[in-house]
């Protein structure tokens, strides 16, 4: 129980710490420069071996969510990526399940991305108190005049074999 507290209470500071910035904000000391970009999310979360719990009939659920990136330019082709997500899964299902993420990674040439990070739910379907996870992506932003579409592939393992995958896109502006 505590491990979940725990886990929920990071979530939280982590949503809550970020602030939030204007589209194209540009900051920094001599020589960095920061992009900010925000949008919503949604799409398809795969979750291995959930049908086993009492709470989802499935593991095939719908995922929607809101997202933050930040990118440092390296002057060229490479940027430094930094993503924060919250996500919620499981409405079609009528159960909720939040989940947030932390993600370091690369861009290159302002549209795909690599990431690395920590990956954070108030639920685990293993029954282990397995709510903290590794968490890899990556995906392409295509822009779209204002705004910029993202498609986002994205891979939770676990120990126990409950790893879960999830595609989603949205909107960034």
């Amino acid at each position: 129980m505590i491990k979940k507290l725990l886990a929920m209470a990071c979530g939280v500071l982590m949503a809550t710490s970020t602030p939030a910035y204007g589209a194209d904000h540009t900051t920094g000391i001599a020589g960095e420069q920061w992009t900010f970009r925000k949008g919503m999310r949604f799409g398809y979360s795969y979750a291995n071996n959930a049908d086993e719990s009492e709470k989802l009939a499935s593991p095939h659920m719908f995922a929607m969510g809101f997202e933050l990136q930040q990118t440092m330019s390296g002057g060229d082709w490479l940027d430094i990526l930094f993503i924060q997500n919250a996500v919620v899964t499981g409405l079609e299902q009528s159960v909720v399940i939040p989940t947030a993420n932390a993600l370091v990674g690369f861009e290159v040439n302002n549209a795909f991305q690599i990431g690395v990070g920590v990956n954070l739910s108030a639920y685990d379907s293993s029954g282990n108190d397995n709510y903290i996870h590794l968490v890899s992506a990556l995906g392409w932003t295509q822009e779209a005049g204002v705004f910029s579409v993202p498609i986002h592939f994205v891979y939770i393992p676990d120990v126990n074999g409950y790893y879960r995958f999830a595609v989603t896109t949205g909107v960034n502006w």
